[in-house]
């Protein structure tokens, strides 16, 4: 397993964590096992969301009570995200349910309290408002309850406005290829009904594919404010397999695809027994094809020529040029003119072979799967890091 710095918490999150939603509804031992198998496997990131947080008779939950049971002896060894319903919820209704937590944990703080569901802009409002959940937020932190602030949202745009308030520490955001290449999201009126973004997925086509990955932007301003970026959604609720049976995808690559995007910490599949995670893990250990995506998302719906998913089939390179890195450097700054707040241009310049080497040769035009214009990248790269 490697670990990650989780944006500026400096928590070193292993870039497998696991969600716990569809887990702690299960029998007692069936949720120790798993965790402790997720556990054994490397993984220090647990993201607590439950159902019941939807119900008012909710409390005692007694998936609480298992998860304690899973963690005894090892709280000190792993991150807990909790993750809360805050839709038309007070501070009165969260508050008990989130005390319950910590008391069955056996614990007097969560790492990252995240603030879930987060898709329509009335729901954002809230969120910000007087009395609202960021709010409260803030009243555990101070009581030193709360380490960490978190959001998670399906809506590009509630993300950016998300980022840019500065309030927040960690961002959870669907990573996955067939999200990715959304561009529309108004058209689609994604934050009016969150089932609209799966739709807008299944029909992308031909007459969609402009060049933009607009919701890309999203992970690039993550990395650019230091942002820990949690990756949910990686197999897109497992239509992914359905929808493109014939490509290729499989969870190992899903997961490569995801670890690969500027600005992403660690991803979060769901799992609800410890053959499930195990299979998971099984990215550690697999070779560079069995990571490999490029091939899959060429054959899905979802390939959108001109962009790089840093794939590396460019490489090598006979100038010993990394151009995926320089590709997510450029992707990390290009939208914003003020790169050097965005600490690109030291790591640019951190890199052995600058941009400024290339030959010219066109090998790694005609190695791409996407027909990016590799050179005319480096070019830019040029103009961003070394003029």
């Amino acid at each position: 397993m490697k670990y990650r710095k989780l944006g500026r918490t400096g928590l070193n999150v292993s870039e497998i964590g696991m969600g716990l939603e569809h887990l702690l509804d299960k029998d007692e031992q069936v949720v120790v096992d798993t965790i402790r198998a997720a556990i054994t496997g490397g993984v220090n990131y647990l993201d607590c969301h439950v159902g019941h947080d939807f119900k008012e008779d909710s409390i005692p939950y007694e998936g609480y009570n298992k998860l304690g049971k899973a963690l005894e002896g090892l709280r000190d060894d792993i991150f807990i995200s909790y993750v809360t319903y805050y839709k038309d919820r007070t501070a009165g209704f969260t508050q008990p349910r989130f005390d319950y937590f910590l008391q069955a944990v056996k614990t007097t703080h969560v790492d990252v309290f995240m603030i879930q569901f987060c898709d329509k802009n009335d729901d954002y409002t809230q969120v910000m408002g007087k009395g609202g959940a960021l709010e409260h937020a803030k009243k555990l932190q101070a009581e030193g309850k709360v380490r960490h602030i978190g959001i998670a949202t399906h809506s590009s745009s509630i993300a950016n406005n998300a980022i840019a308030s500065g309030e927040f520490d960690v961002l959870m955001y669907p990573v996955n290829p067939a999200f990715d290449v959304i561009t529309d999201e108004e058209q689609y009126k994604i934050t009016d009904n969150l089932a609209n973004l799966w739709d807008a997925a299944h029909d992308f086509t031909d007459k969609d594919k402009n060049n933009s990955h607009h919701r890309k932007n999203v992970f690039q301003e993550c990395e650019s404010k230091n942002i820990g970026l949690i990756a949910m959604k990686i197999f897109a609720g497992g239509v992914i397999f359905d929808w493109e049976k014939e490509a290729g995808f499989t969870p190992i690559n899903l997961t490569s695809y995801a670890l690969a995007q500027n600005g992403v910490s660690t991803v979060v599949p769901g799992c609800t027994k410890p053959q499930e995670i195990n299979e998971i893990l099984k990215y550690c250990q697999a070779t560079e094809g069995e990571r490999d995506y490029s091939a899959a998302v060429a054959k899905s719906r979802w390939r959108v020529a001109g962009n790089c998913i840093y794939c590396n089939h460019c490489l090598p390179c006979d100038a010993g040029i990394n151009i995926s890195q320089i590709n997510r450097l450029i992707d990390a700054a290009y939208h914003n003119a003020d790169t050097n707040a965005k600490g690109t241009h030291e790591k640019y310049h951190m890199l052995q072979a600058k941009a400024s080497a290339c030959i010219e040769c066109g090998v790694c035009v005609e190695r791409c799967p996407f027909n990016v214009k590799v050179i005319e990248r480096m070019k830019q790269a040029v103009e961003l890091f070394d003029l």
